[in-house]
């Protein structure tokens, strides 16, 4: 059985992380919802297995934050920095569009999603578009994540 069969991993990042080489969305929503931060070097640096390990916990999961310091001192050494970074919380408002989501519509050409769709994302959907918004550039997985959760449209789609 594939990887991406087993673990919270969006079609849109299969080709990117199913060999856990990178660091899926699933993590990377734990690691801010547990005020966690773990650089790329350090992920690759860890074990294929403590990687799923980590890998296959549920978005929001509450043992995430243990495991990851249990794991993160077992291989690393130490246990994980504790980021100092404001998570981005613009995904948590469900009647309003994030301003870069907005941007990367304008950018993919695509119409900003109804507020009322955005809303009825759940609240991890929500946060996938919008750490995929943080930059001022395309970036190359919003529209496959907005085809992905039903929200790409065009004017030409009207």
């Amino acid at each position: 059985m594939h990887l991406y069969q087993r673990l919270p991993i969006f079609v849109f990042e299969i080709e990117a992380c199913e060999d856990l080489k990178f660091i899926t969305m699933a993590i990377r929503f734990n690691l801010d919802h547990s005020g966690q931060h773990l650089s790329l070097a350090d992920w690759q640096r860890l074990p294929y297995e403590a990687r799923e390990t980590l890998a296959s916990c549920v978005p929001g999961d509450e043992d995430f934050a243990a495991r990851l310091d249990e794991i993160a001192e077992q291989h690393l050494g130490q246990p994980v920095e504790r980021s100092t970074d404001e998570a981005p919380t613009a995904w948590q408002d469900t009647n309003a569009l994030p301003p870069g989501l907005l941007k990367q519509c304008e950018l993919a050409d695509l119409l900003p999603p109804d507020v009322g769709d955005w809303g009825t994302l759940t609240a991890f959907r929500r946060y996938v578009l919008t750490k995929l918004s943080r930059r001022d550039t395309l970036n190359h997985c919003f529209v496959p994540a907005m085809l992905e959760f039903g929200l790409a449209q065009t004017q030409a789609d009207l």
